[in-house]
């Protein structure tokens, strides 16, 4: 008998927008080793923040069915927690060292690798 596998499915339209940067959110940044031979981007940390803040309005201005109880959840708790972060205004937040070795961005690559879980993304680019 075969096995049935499933596999998520890249979302499409104006979920694209939103998978594809709560995946760079739930990535851990390039340990210090790379970060010596690939300097990182300046700014990565607040360009993620301001793309998610884009997506997530877009997402939900844009949709017809309003996502589960679970999923709205997942997207309000990641949102709430950057949305903290931004206000605290500590400058030390956005270094690309915080966000390898702060526990406010270990918690959102928690939060963001939740909502890929709660929609069924997958939580890498093929």
């Amino acid at each position: 008998m075969n096995r049935l596998e499933v596999v998520p499915m890249e979302p499409e339209s104006r979920s694209l927008r939103l998978w594809c940067v709560l995946l760079s959110l739930a990535e851990p940044p390039n340990p210090p080793e790379v970060v010596s031979q690939h300097p990182p981007v300046p700014g990565r940390a607040e360009n993620l923040v301001f793309e998610f803040d884009e997506a997530y309005t877009a997402f939900m201005d844009g949709t017809s069915v309003l996502p589960s109880e679970t999923q709205m959840l997942a997207l309000q708790a990641i949102d709430t927690k950057l949305a903290a972060m931004v206000g605290a205004k500590d400058v030390e937040l956005w270094t690309e060292r915080a966000r390898r070795e702060d526990p406010l961005w270990s918690e959102v690559r928690t939060l963001a690798s939740r909502v890929l879980d709660e929609f069924d993304w997958p939580v890498d680019r093929a």
